[in-house]
């Protein structure tokens, strides 16, 4: 069930009040569509991905309270409460399916043949990357961080995420190479 329910809704309005339930009303949806879309591309998996997103917004209101916008902007903070919630269910459900078992949404709801390949081709370059890297491309081109903040994420030396970004984009673009594509004309996301 997606978190912008009646349900859901009073939930956060009882976990926050007064002018802070407008304003967490107002951040979740500018930033739900980026967290959606960043759980999508780790879970690959419709139900799997409403239930997470749902618990990681529920406890983004809760802590409402101990977000500091000067640390960093409310997506950032949703994604990294986001990511806790994905480690957990991981840790609880099976593996995560690869890539090319999953029909991409974009499939159902568009008729755009241009975008249905590009979606299909980043989706089979993505498959060619680890779980690591893939995660430093979902974080830079989904999530839309910047290389500092995807450091402190996950705890790794900025310089090193940037060149393990490098290494994952040319392990892509030499795919798309050999897949006799070139890379979408838009970024890889």
């Amino acid at each position: 069930m997606r978190m912008d329910s009646a349900k859901s809704r009073e939930m956060d309005r009882h976990a926050i009040q007064g002018d802070s339930a407008l304003e967490f009303e107002r951040l979740y949806l500018e930033s739900y569509p980026l967290v959606y879309n960043y759980a999508y591309r780790c879970l690959l998996d419709r139900i799997d991905v409403e239930d997470v997103v749902s618990e990681s917004f529920l406890r983004a209101a809760h802590a409402f309270d101990r977000f500091d916008p000067d640390r960093a902007k409310f997506s950032t903070w949703a994604v990294a409460i986001l990511r806790n919630c994905i480690a957990e269910h991981c840790r609880v459900r099976l593996p995560l399916a690869p890539i090319d078992d999953v029909v991409d949404d974009v499939h159902a709801h568009t008729d755009h043949a241009e975008h249905i390949s590009n979606a299909d081709l980043v989706r089979r370059l993505l498959n060619v990357l680890t779980v690591e890297e893939r995660e430093l491309v979902t974080l830079k081109y989904y999530a839309d961080m910047r290389n500092i903040e995807i450091a402190e994420e996950l705890g790794l030396n900025p310089s090193t995420v940037s060149t393990r970004l490098s290494r994952a984009l040319a392990k892509m673009r030499e795919a798309a190479l050999e897949m006799g594509e070139g890379l979408p004309s838009h970024r890889v996301a």
